[in-house]
């Protein structure tokens, strides 16, 4: 009798088996712009005719079909036409001879336009996400150690600083294709997209430059040399123009679209850089300092805001005149005005490193080493998802396609 209950519950279609639990295996609903892809795990097995599919979303009572019966050599469902931020739940439904099976497998996903970008230093690998932040939809490894993420808003083409590979890359999700080019950078790391003319500043702290890149990975003009250890850098989407963490000198350098040099100012040991373009004015943070520093558009420092345990990344929602920075320390994301002010705090994002805004909605997506988890943001800082499974990740970028 052992023997056959053992039997029973290696059955997929069994309750009492530990791992399917009766229900459809590897269900997952992978939320998109106006659309849900809904894919499963075909099996096999005595009486089964096929699959069908149930939806319910924001507002109703009850799961309706979506689909008739599906064969059982089906594995993927597109649900099309969708609307964007309302929630979908889905029921997946094994279909047998006698019937409709009695366990389905669920998942919900809310479509959405944000495309986030996120890599993973230790698994060396680019993930997008989800709009809704539920799960990862595309993964490229490959990678070494990336060290720097960013996404041409205009193109969709995203740039990666493999870091530890000595190689940039350029991916055109539209097609899969990529443009490699190794060895030419000591260390590449941060970097910055100019989607107005498609180039790219990237950082090689090693080699004390800034390059500039077209997407064919082709240099523009020549690189900006005798920076001491650029650890952060962006792109003022006004002018062109690029601002540049110089660390190693503790200051902050503006250089035209032309590189030249506009003026360089003094911050201590400056760690990531952020322009509002709705003022003009830079935002840094210094890790070692616990502060973060606002820059005029002259090359000033404008003022000085200390409180911080360790702040890292940052970023300006020029819309809602909101300054996002990254508190790794602290473990705390923090939201400040543009006076300066803390609006929000928000506590246990272990060891946050970078984060990026989406000026649509004004949500923000953080990444947590400390916890391998990528977390989503609402505008007034409340956590809306965390998303785990990464090891190491450092980087992330949003596309609001």
């Amino acid at each position: 009798m052992a023997g056959c209950s053992e039997r029973d519950r290696a059955n997929p279609f069994d309750p009492r088996n530990h791992e399917t639990r009766g229900a459809p295996v590897g269900f997952v609903a992978l939320a998109g712009d106006g659309r849900v892809d809904l894919s499963w795990q075909v099996v096999q097995g005595q009486g089964l005719v096929g699959y069908q599919l149930y939806r319910r979303t924001a507002g109703q009572t009850t799961f309706e079909p979506l689909s008739s019966l599906l064969s059982p050599t089906t594995s993927r469902y597109y649900d099309l036409g969708l609307l964007n931020g309302l929630d979908h739940s889905y029921r997946l439904y094994y279909v047998f001879d006698t019937g409709l099976g009695g366990h389905p497998a669920e998942d919900t996903a809310t479509p959405g336009q944000v495309k986030p970008w996120v890599i993973d230093e230790e698994l060396g690998t680019l993930s997008r996400l989800t709009p809704d932040g539920r799960h990862v939809a595309f993964v490229r490894s490959g990678f070494v150690g990336p060290t720097g993420v960013g996404v041409d808003s205009a193109s969709g083409q995203v740039w990666v600083s493999d870091g530890f590979g000595r190689r940039l890359t350029v991916l055109d999700p539209a097609s899969g294709k990529t443009v490699d080019l190794p060895g030419l950078l000591a260390l590449p790391s941060t970097l910055a997209v100019n989607s107005i003319d498609h180039s790219a500043w990237i950082c090689d702290e090693v080699g004390d430059a800034v390059y500039q890149f077209s997407p064919s990975l082709t240099p523009i003009l020549l690189p900006l040399q005798g920076i001491q250890t650029p650890i952060g850098v962006a792109v003022d989407p006004r002018d062109g123009s690029v601002w540049i963490c110089e660390r190693g000198a503790s200051r902050v350098r503006r250089y035209g679209a032309s590189h030249d040099l506009r003026w360089r100012v003094a911050v201590d040991r400056p760690s990531r850089i952020a322009v509002d373009s709705f003022t003009g004015k830079g935002w840094t943070t210094s890790f070692e300092n616990g502060q973060v520093v606002r820059i005029t558009d002259a090359g000033s420092v404008d003022d000085t805001f200390p409180g911080f345990a360790g702040p890292i990344g940052l970023a300006v929602d020029p819309r809602r005149g909101r300054i996002w920075v990254a508190d790794a320390r602290a473990n705390q994301v923090v939201i400040l005005d543009r006076g300066g002010s803390v609006v929000f705090r928000t506590g246990g994002v272990p060891e946050v490193h970078d984060l990026a805004v989406d000026l649509e909605s004004g949500e923000a997506w953080a990444v947590a080493p400390g916890s391998g988890e990528v977390v989503r943001l609402s505008p007034t800082g409340q956590v809306l998802r965390r998303l785990r499974g990464f090891e190491a990740p450092y980087g992330v970028a949003v596309d609001p396609d």
